[in-house]
C-alpha cells in the first residue's frame, strides 16, 4: 500500500510525516510519499501526523484486486491569531487576558478555545487553531479603583463592547491573522439597593454582580458584597448590562434571586432584589425501567447560568431536581441510552423540546420520552476518500451537537449513519468539517443551502447518492 501526504492549503508535499497502521510506522519522503508492505486484506485505519498540522485518521479496505492500494491524504495546517492590546490612547496594555472563542450565534454553546496574557508591549499570540470563525476578547487585569471615574472594560476585536458586534476572524488553515484590540473605557457608576426574602422582609445576603451575558460572566465579575439588613452597594461599576444575584440562608433554606441592572448614564439607587425559596421538581423517563436515567439540565433564560439545576436519580428510578427556582428555562437532555433517540420533552401535554418554558412550584413532572432508534441513512459518494458525511436537521431548533450527525465512508466509498432521529434533514459529503463552523448560524445556513434534502423515517434506512463538496469558506 502506498500514498502521498500533502498540505491541504497549498497542496505541497509534507516530508517527515509519520504514517502508522496496525503496528507499522513509516515516515514520508521529500515528495510526501510513503509505502507499506505485507499488509493483510480487510479494513485498516491509517493515522497521519506532522509537526504544525492536525492529526488525521483515514479508513481503507484492502482487497486482492488492489495492486498496490493507494491512499493520498491532505493534512490541515495550524493557524494563529496574534496582535496587540492597547488602551484608548494607543498605549500598550500589559497583563491583559486575551480569550479566543468560537464565533457562535449566542446560544451559550461556545467554549474557550485558547487564551493568554499580553506582554510588556501589549502583544499576544495564540497558536494551534483549527480552521473556522473566531472572536478575540481582551479583559483588563485590574479592577476599578477608588477615585476612578472611568474604567477599562472587556473589549472584543476590533474595539466593541459586546459579542454581537464583534469582528469575526476567519481562519482557513495555515492562516496567521492580526487582531489588534483597542480597549474601551466607560463611565463608572454605583448600584445600590435592597434585598428582601420571600416574605417581603429585608434580609442579610451575599450579593454578586455579573455581566448579563453568561459567556462573559466566566471571565468578568465585580465580586460579592454583604447586604446588611437588606442594604447593599456596588460603589464602582462600569456602565453596561449587569445581573445582580443574591443569596441568603434563612432557617436552613437557601433563598436566591436575580435582577437585571442596566447602567447607562446615571447611578441606580433603588434596585429591589427579591429572593425566593427553591422547590423540588420531578421528572419521569419513558419507557420506564428500560435503561439508566439520562442527565437532564434546566438552564435559565432570564437569570445567571449559576442558577441552573441538574437532575438526580432516586432509589426508585425516578428523577428529581432538589432545588429549582421559579423562572423561564430550557430543558436539555444528555446521555440518552444507545439504541434510542429523544422523541419529546413534555410539561403536562405541551411538548417543550428545544423551547423555553416557565417553571414554577406545583408544575407536573417533566416527562422525557425516548423511542427505539430504527432509522438511518446510507449511501455512496464517488471518490469519497477521507470526506466527512454531515447530516443536518432542517429544524434550526435542533442545530446543536446532539442532533447534527457525522459519518465517514468505508474503503468502497459507501457510508452508513445509524440511530438517526426520524425527521427531515440536509445531507452533505464534505472534504472537511470545521468544528467551529457547526456552531455558527451563518455557516450552518450555508450548509443547509448546499445539502441534499432527505426524509428519514422510523424503521427505515434512507439511501442517498452524494457528491463530494468543499467546506464553505
Amino acid at each position: 500500500m502506498e500514498g502521498r501526504v500533502a498540505d491541504r492549503t497549498t497542496h505541497r508535499p509534507i516530508a517527515g510525516a509519520i504514517v502508522a497502521v496496525d503496528k507499522q510506522k513509516v515516515t514520508s519522503d521529500s515528495s510526501g510519499g510513503f509505502r507499506f508492505d505485507g499488509l493483510t486484506l480487510g479494513d485498516h485505519t491509517f493515522s497521519f501526523e506532522a509537526a504544525g498540522f492536525f492529526n488525521l485518521s483515514s479508513p481503507l479496505h484492502l482487497d486482492s484486486a488492489m495492486a498496490p492500494a493507494h491512499l493520498d491524504v491532505e493534512l490541515t495546517p495550524h493557524s494563529a491569531i496574534f496582535g496587540r492590546v492597547v488602551d484608548e490612547d494607543g498605549a500598550p496594555v500589559p497583563g491583559a487576558h486575551v480569550e479566543i472563542t468560537q464565533a457562535v450565534r449566542g446560544t451559550g454553546t461556545t467554549w474557550t478555545m485558547s487564551g493568554g496574557t499580553t506582554d510588556r508591549e501589549g502583544r499576544y499570540r495564540v497558536n494551534g487553531l483549527e480552521p473556522g470563525a473566531y472572536l478575540a476578547m481582551a479583559v483588563p487585569i485590574r479592577g476599578v479603583r477608588e477615585g476612578d471615574r472611568r474604567a477599562s472594560v472587556r473589549t472584543y476585536f476590533p474595539s466593541v463592547p459586546d459579542r454581537g458586534a464583534a469582528g469575526k476572524l476567519v481562519l482557513r488553515g495555515g492562516t496567521e491573522l492580526p487582531a489588534d484590540i483597542r480597549m474601551l473605557s466607560v463611565p463608572v457608576y454605583a448600584i445600590r439597593g435592597m434585598v428582601y426574602d420571600d416574605g417581603g422582609k429585608p434580609v442579610n445576603a451575599k450579593v454578586s454582580l455579573l455581566p448579563y451575558d453568561p459567556l462573559e460572566a466566566r471571565t468578568t465579575s465585580l465580586g460579592r458584597v454583604e447586604a446588611h439588613d437588606g442594604v447593599f452597594e456596588f460603589p464602582r461599576v462600569p456602565a453596561g448590562p449587569w445581573q445582580v444575584v443574591g443569596e441568603s440562608k434563612v432557617d436552613g433554606i437557601v433563598l436566591r434571586g436575580a435582577e437585571p441592572a442596566s447602567l447607562e448614564s446615571h447611578e441606580i439607587d433603588n434596585l429591589t432584589l427579591r429572593l425566593a425559596a427553591p422547590f423540588t421538581l420531578r421528572a419521569l423517563v419513558e419507557p420506564a425501567g428500560k435503561f439508566d436515567s439520562p442527565s437532564i439540565g434546566l438552564y435559565p433564560a432570564d437569570a445567571p447560568i449559576s442558577l441552573s439545576a441538574f437532575s438526580q436519580s432516586d432509589s426508585d428510578g425516578t428523577l428529581r431536581f432538589p432545588a429549582v427556582y421559579s423562572g423561564r428555562y430550557r430543558i436539555e437532555v444528555y446521555q440518552w441510552p444507545a439504541g434510542y433517540y429523544l422523541d419529546s420533552v413534555l410539561v403536562g401535554e405541551q411538548d417543550v423540546f428545544s423551547k423555553e418554558v416557565l417553571i414554577t412550584e406545583g408544575l407536573p413532572p417533566i416527562r422525557v420520552v425516548f423511542k427505539p432508534s430504527t432509522a438511518g441513512l446510507r449511501g455512496h459518494v464517488e471518490n469519497c476518500g477521507d470526506a466527512s458525511i454531515l447530516l443536518l436537521p432542517r429544524d434550526e431548533g435542533l442545530w446543536d451537537f446532539r442532533f447534527i450527525m457525522r459519518g465517514s465512508c468505508d474503503g468502497s466509498d459507501h457510508f452508513e449513519i445509524a440511530g438517526v432521529r426520524p425527521g427531515n434533514y440536509y445531507a452533505l459529503a464534505l472534504d472537511r468539517i470545521d468544528s467551529t463552523g457547526l456552531d455558527n448560524l451563518d455557516t450552518l445556513r450555508r450548509l443547509a443551502g448546499m445539502g441534499a434534502k432527505v426524509e428519514v423515517e422510523a424503521g427505515r434506512a434512507a439511501y442517498l447518492e452524494l457528491t463530494r463538496m468543499p467546506w464553505p469558506e
